[in-house]
């Protein structure tokens, strides 16, 4: 599901204290919602569309972002005007601070088993299958599972 509504084979999200989200989503009157699931409400921009927020009613404490949605200095960093060069290929502008590639590197994947082998099946971080009895985490490839005979 949220493969499909992001258009994303791995979508990004980070998770966030709802209470520490100011000013509170809800009071933007572009940010719309959606129940996608019994649980589950999912966040769109009521002016462009895109997908912003995934909320699991269950974990009500935090809403996760999807990492496309912070500004481009969130990401990048501050453009370093200053210290900008230009070449045969354009001017180019260094940036400065940024946390996207904190926001990005993978901590865990839910629902291996959408996973495609050999392109998203080894991603780091840890691993879960839906609804797996014992609730536990793996870090190894899904292929690695031997089946019992």
């Amino acid at each position: 599901m949220c493969r499909k509504q992001t258009g994303s084979l791995v979508p990004q999200i980070c998770a966030f204290s709802t209470a520490s989200i100011s000013p509170p989503l809800k009071n933007s009157p572009a940010y719309k919602t959606y129940k996608s699931s019994p649980s589950v409400d999912r966040g769109f921009c009521g002016t462009c569309g895109s997908p912003m927020t995934f909320n699991d009613e269950k974990e009500a404490e935090y809403t996760d972002i999807f990492v496309g949605v912070f500004d481009e200095d969130v990401l990048l960093g501050k453009r370093d005007e200053a210290n900008a060069w230009e070449d045969e290929y354009g001017r180019h502008v260094p940036r400065v601070g940024g946390f996207g590639k904190e926001l990005c590197a993978a901590k865990e994947h839910l629902f291996l088993e959408n996973s495609i082998p050999g392109l998203t099946d080894d991603l780091p971080g840890k691993k879960w299958l839906a609804n797996r009895p014992d609730g536990n985490a793996f870090t190894s490839k899904l292929s690695d599972f031997a089946r019992p005979s």
